[in-house]
């Protein structure tokens, strides 16, 4: 209550009011402003603390070359007209223009149009550079916070009961925004997200190469890199690949793709009885061209190219969150006919490199005549050898990698089994490659949706058996896992019990984080439609809508009732309002030129009987008290809340 009464006596010019929309408008943009413009607005503000009056002309030149000096440092390297022809970097320019132009007319302590405006610019500027619900709430925030200011303003500077106007529009507002939100949806623009672009932190992205030595892909971050969400139920944690890229060419101590001039015609015979699954996904910047999709895609995403190989791009790299929609077969292994360079690149490999491994894959080779037996042998050969899966595996040979894993080593994670078992796999004259992209589980999933998280970063292995791709989770053969590492990658489980309830609290928060962007942040026309249509089969829908639309009418009315009601300075007078009430409507109010003690005296002549007269005397005096004694007590007061109560019931 005493803060209460600090901010009802406390008015704010209408400078201050202006300075406080500023810094809420400003925050967000605060975390992309550049360093030496960051060092102007911080100066600024300085001048303002201790400058009382306004600026004069040659301080205010000075503070323009400081800006325009800022901005040269702040833009230095990208300004040019090629750089300003990327959006990102021309709003940036903009801002930093608007910067300086606002911090010179707020140096001259009059408020104009710029200042007014200003404040709205940059809320509009701000949305160019974040997309994330947070933001969109944020947003939510300024607009009321701005509004808040201009009927603090037209109150003459009282913010309380600014607050109380500004919270009454909102919740008026509430019902038929939600109205207007479900029957009127924004336009659909290309990407579904406009107003909320931006570049975001990078996601760690497949780059087409894996590294066997100091590079090697180990990402043990929990970050998220995709959501996923499917039709139906998420299928089993071994049917969740994630195709990224695929992987011919061994060069000792990492692998690459067959060379970019060399393009793999789509050719891919599907023989299965499954149906496709269809799934949505939000993946996060990467700054790569790979999109993510379950084995075997059906189709090819919209704007999008599928190779030969099933692996799927889009033309420039994912700088931002985009949305796409798939459908996959689930299914291990696929028909498909091998081009000569094809064949050539996944069955390519030097027996010198590897001299150990060469030796047991001719003892293979000349025990087995079929592929698949072979294959199996191999398998066998790696379960037999000992083999420990881990995050910490002891640096290879680079020039002898498989012979310096399987004999020497013999511990390693995704990587290293995979580039072995490519490699043994050729050397008994199986056609293999390496698959590089994410193997996902079923812990990090909610319902239908799913979360694909960086430490989920995997390689797996195909070999090219009867005209046909057959996937080998070569982790599996691993004797042993050693989970000392950090983290965990992969099939590796080692949740304790004591940390269960927060990832399952986790997830869930990150489900609804998912659905609320899904529905909200990119609700379009298409969405209504299936929004509609899943109404009409579900009538309860309907009701449950109707039903809830009353609900928060009935909440916004009881703010704005709560709101309304009249607040008094004196715990006193709050305490006999009841009486006050019932007064009046006997025809007894007290007048303005009257205090309260007149005004109990004036009812108590007029009265006949004793008791109320008693009553009305008893609660005079010790409202009296209780206003104007220098000492009372909690407990006079609820003495005085019992005689207003007594006498309501005696008049």
């Amino acid at each position: 209550m005493t803060f209460l009464r600090y901010l009802q006596n406390t008015k704010l010019s209408e400078l201050a009011l202006l300075d406080l929309a500023y810094i809420v408008v400003l925050l967000p943009l605060i975390i992309m402003i550049k360093i030496p413009m960051l060092l102007f607005v911080l100066t600024v503000f300085v001048i303002l603390i201790f400058k009382k009056s306004p600026a004069n002309k040659s301080m205010l030149f000075y503070v323009f070359i400081l800006g325009v000096v800022s901005l040269y440092f702040s833009l230095y390297g990208a300004f040019s007209f090629a750089g300003l022809s990327r959006l990102r970097l021309f709003l940036e320019l903009l801002i930093y223009l608007l910067i300086i132009v606002v911090a010179m007319q707020r140096l001259k302590r009059v408020i104009n149009f710029y200042l007014l405006v200003s404040s709205f610019l940059f809320l509009a500027l701000s949305l160019f550079f974040y997309h994330s619900l947070l933001m969109l709430v944020y947003v939510i925030f300024e607009v009321f916070v701005l509004l808040w200011m201009i009927l603090s303003h037209r109150m003459q500077g009282d913010i309380v009961e600014g607050f109380k106007g500004s919270m009454i529009m909102f919740m008026y507002s509430l019902p038929w925004v939600v109205v207007l939100f479900i029957f009127f949806p924004r336009i659909s623009f290309e990407h579904a997200d406009y107003g909320f672009k931006g570049e975001l932190t990078k996601r760690m992205g497949h780059d087409g190469t894996m590294y066997l030595d100091g590079n090697a892909l180990l990402v043990p971050s929990k970050r998220i890199v995709m959501e996923v969400g499917f039709d139906g139920k998420v299928p089993p944690s071994s049917q969740l690949y994630f195709r990224g890229s695929i992987l011919y060419v061994d060069k000792r101590d990492h692998w690459e793709p067959i060379g970019k001039s060399i393009k793999r015609e789509n050719k891919i015979h599907y023989l299965t009885n499954r149906k496709p699954i269809s799934y949505k996904v939000t993946l996060y910047p990467t700054q790569k061209k790979w999109l993510y999709l379950l084995d075997i895609p059906s189709q090819k995403v919209e704007k999008s190219n599928l190779d030969g190989d099933l692996i799927s791009t889009v033309e420039k790299d994912i700088d931002e969150p985009i949305h796409y929609k798939a459908q996959s077969y689930l299914d291990s292994n696929y028909s498909d006919t091998l081009d000569e360079t094809t064949y050539r690149a996944s069955t390519t490999y030097d027996a010198t490199q590897n001299p150990k491994s060469y030796a047991v894959a001719k003892s293979i080779m000349s025990k087995y005549n079929s592929s698949s037996k072979r294959a199996k042998a191999v398998v066998d050969f790696f379960k037999k050898s000992s083999l420990t899966y881990t995050l910490k595996p002891d640096a290879l040979d680079i020039n002898h990698t498989t012979d310096s894993f399987l004999f020497d080593k013999k511990r390693g994670y995704c990587v290293h089994f995979a580039s072995s078992f490519a490699s043994m796999a050729r050397m008994v004259g199986i056609p293999s490659r390496v698959v590089t992209g994410y193997k996902s589980d079923r812990d990090d999933t909610l319902g239908n949706y799913l979360a694909v998280r960086e430490r989920d970063a995997h390689a797996w292995v195909e070999l090219y058996i009867s005209k046909r791709w057959i996937r080998y989770e070569t982790t599996n053969t691993a004797s042993k896992i050693d989970t000392s590492g950090y983290g965990d990658l992969n099939f590796i489980q080692k949740i304790s019990k004591q940390n269960k309830f927060l990832k399952k609290l986790n997830l869930y928060l990150m489900y609804g984080k998912y659905q609320m962007e899904t529905w909200i942040l990119y609700y379009s026309h298409t969405k209504q439609l299936i929004l509609f249509e899943y109404a009409k089969k579900n009538p309860q829908i309907i009701l449950a809508f109707i039903l809830s639309l009353m609900a928060l009418i009935f909440l916004s009315f009881s703010v704005v009732s709560y709101l309304r009601r009249i607040n008094y300075n004196s715990e006193a007078l709050t305490a006999i309002q009841p009486l006050l009430k019932s007064l009046k409507k006997q025809g007894y109010e007290r007048q303005n030129s009257e205090s309260m003690h007149q005004f109990f005296l004036r009812y108590a002549e007029e009265q006949t009987n004793h008791n109320a007269i008693k009553a009305i005397k008893e609660i005079d005096v010790c409202y009296e008290k209780i206003s104007y004694g220098k000492n009372y007590s909690k407990r006079d007061l609820k003495t005085l809340k019992t005689f207003v109560k007594k006498t309501l019931k005696r008049l």
